[in-house]
């Protein structure tokens, strides 16, 4: 079951340089600017050797965003790709929020799955 409550988690993994992150449910400006700060964070070592990293994120217990929270991801998906993201996988179960996403992920080559483990092999191939 989907719950409102706004939570998050993000994870470098150093071999095959990827960030993991998952997020849940109905963000607001204050989490989403959390959410944006660790992302930062944990990718500071990619972004700064400027090698390029992968991204897989899971949004299977994500709801579909105000307006106002959608447009500050989309300029998050251009900045992830200004600093060297070369592909991201995202989990989704919502076709709302796929589509959503999808609208504000251009700037990216960004696929959607079902699966981790599909995902993760269309990241790494």
């Amino acid at each position: 079951m989907q719950t409102l409550a706004p939570e998050f988690s993000v994870t470098r993994v150093e071999h095959p340089r990827e960030i993991h992150w998952s997020a849940t449910g109905l963000l607001d400006q204050t989490k989403l600017a959390q959410l944006f700060s660790t992302l930062l964070e944990r990718s500071k070592p990619f972004r700064h050797d400027k090698k390029g990293f992968r991204v897989l994120g899971d949004l299977r217990e994500f709801a579909v965003q105000p307006r106002e929270i959608a447009a500050l991801i989309q300029q998050s998906q251009q900045a992830s790709a200004d600093y060297g993201v070369d592909r991201m996988a995202i989990l989704c179960s919502s076709m709302l929020v796929k589509q959503q996403f999808r609208r504000v992920s251009d700037a990216l080559d960004c696929q959607f799955f079902d699966g981790k483990a599909e995902a993760i092999a269309w990241l790494r191939s």
